[in-house]
C-alpha cells in the first residue's frame, strides 16, 4: 500500500542547512525540488504533501506534479497537519515528517508514523563518494530496512505470498 508523507515544510527548511539562508520562496522551492530529485519518500507511489504556514505568495508559486503544497492560511501548519492525520481514513498509512514534539505525540497517538527531518532527508538513500573512483561518480546504496521491505513486497507479487 502506498504511504502518504505529510511534511512540516518550515520545520524541515529550518532544520536543514541546505534550505536556509535564502528568500523564503526560494527555500520552499528548494525543498520541493529536493523531494522531486531525490525522492526521500521512497516509491513514486507514495504521496507527498508539504504544509506551510500562511498563504501562498503573490509571486508565482512553483507547481509540482509530485508534491502537493498546502498553505495553512487561517490556522497554523501544526494544526493543519494534525487535522490531515485526524481526518484520514487510515492514519497508519501516513508518515509525518517533523521535529515538532507536539505534532509527533499527536500523530503517533492517532496511529501515524513519524520521521524526524534527518531521517527523512537521509534514511532512504545513502550517497557516498567512492574512495577508489577518480571520476567523482557517486555510489548509491539502498538502506537495509528499505531493501528488506522491497524484497517482501516483490515476494508477495512474484510468489503470491500474503
Amino acid at each position: 500500500m502506498a504511504l502518504h508523507y505529510i511534511i512540516d515544510g518550515y520545520n524541515v527548511i529550518y532544520q536543514a542547512k541546505r534550505f536556509t539562508g535564502k528568500k523564503l520562496i526560494d527555500s520552499r522551492d528548494g525543498l520541493i525540488k529536493f523531494i522531486e530529485k531525490y525522492k526521500p519518500q521512497g516509491s513514486l507511489n507514495n504521496r507527498v504533501t508539504v504544509v506551510f504556514d500562511g498563504r501562498p505568495g503573490i509571486v508565482n508559486q512553483r507547481v509540482s506534479s509530485l508534491v502537493k503544497v498546502i498553505f495553512s492560511e487561517n490556522e497554523s501548519a501544526d494544526d493543519k497537519i494534525k487535522k490531515l492525520v485526524d481526518f484520514s481514513k487510515n492514519p497508519g498509512l501516513i508518515v509525518v515528517v517533523t521535529n515538532d514534539r507536539d505534532i509527533i505525540c499527536y500523530c503517533r497517538l492517532l496511529g501515524a508514523s513519524v520521521k524526524s527531518v534527518k531521517e527523512f532527508l537521509n534514511v532512504f538513500w545513502v550517497h557516498r563518494k567512492s574512495a577508489s573512483n577518480d571520476t567523482g561518480d557517486e555510489k548509491v546504496q539502498l538502506d537495509s530496512v528499505i531493501a528488506k521491505s522491497i524484497t517482501r513486497q516483490l515476494e508477495n507479487i512474484w510468489l503470491k505470498k500474503k
